[in-house]
């Protein structure tokens, strides 16, 4: 149900305004500093271009033994963790086909906790010193995409460690190959809304001076999801994955 929800919702924006198959757009979104309630967002960046999304490296503590081998197939990967409740809806689309949707595709995520820390891995530093969480599976999985190219990932907003922006790992496997791996972060207001709510306090390391996300602006751009929602009542996010095939 969510994912038609999510379908509907996108056909009609589709239909009324700029496209939502902008693959690594950034929307500015309308937030209250204190309280992280979004408003609206503001289309004035969107386009209707279909974009490539920017490839990262992939970053810190995937899935033991790679992301192909991860069994984790769920739409909810909380797996006990607490925080901001975060649904992500995700499109999959081909740059090289006119943005024409990829069924079948399969994305794996992982990110840290609230505090700052990854499952499955020891010696983490995050908020409260070093921790060890071998054999823990949560914030972390994989779908694959619907017929509409759709996915829905339900989460909890991600907190922060020293050294990094707030974000999120990604990788997109199209006919068991890996064909994009990537990353996005979220707009500093609502992250430092989150945080603060989380009492770690705003995030040290901001998106433009992290040494992925910040490596360009455009890329900074392209790299984080449009977000609507509040604090009180979690947030939803809107990302389109580009690959050219």
């Amino acid at each position: 149900m969510e994912r038609k929800n999510f379908l509907r919702t996108f056909v009609l924006a589709a239909a009324t305004g700029p496209l939502l198959i902008d693959a690594c757009k950034k929307d500015s979104v309308s937030t209250s500093s204190s309280t992280g309630t979004t408003t609206s967002s503001d289309s004035s960046t969107n386009s209707s271009a279909c974009r490539v999304t920017p490839t990262e490296v992939e970053g810190p503590y995937p899935y033991p033994g790679g992301e192909i081998n991860n069994p984790l197939n769920r739409i909810d990967i909380t797996g006990g963790q607490t925080g901001v409740p975060l649904t992500l809806n995700l499109l999959v689309v081909n740059t090289n086909d006119n943005c024409n949707v990829f069924a079948n595709a399969r994305v794996d995520i992982w990110h840290c906790n609230k505090d700052g820390y990854y499952s499955g891995y020891s010696g983490q530093q995050g908020q409260l010193g070093s921790k060890s969480y071998i054999g823990e599976t949560w914030l972390r999985g994989y779908q694959t995409t619907d017929t509409q190219g759709a996915l829905t990932f339900n989460t909890v907003y991600p907190g922060w460690y020293g050294g990094r922006a707030t974000h999120i790992h990604f990788e997109v496997f199209v006919n068991n190959v890996l064909k994009k791996t990537a990353q996005f972060g979220f707009p500093e207001t609502i992250s430092d809304a989150v945080h603060n709510n989380y009492g770690v306090g705003p995030n040290t390391t901001r998106n433009a001076q992290d040494g992925i996300l910040g490596n360009s602006a455009t890329d900074l751009a392209n790299e984080t999801p449009s977000l609507t929602g509040s604090v009180a009542a979690g947030y939803t996010g809107t990302y389109t994955f580009g690959i050219a095939l």
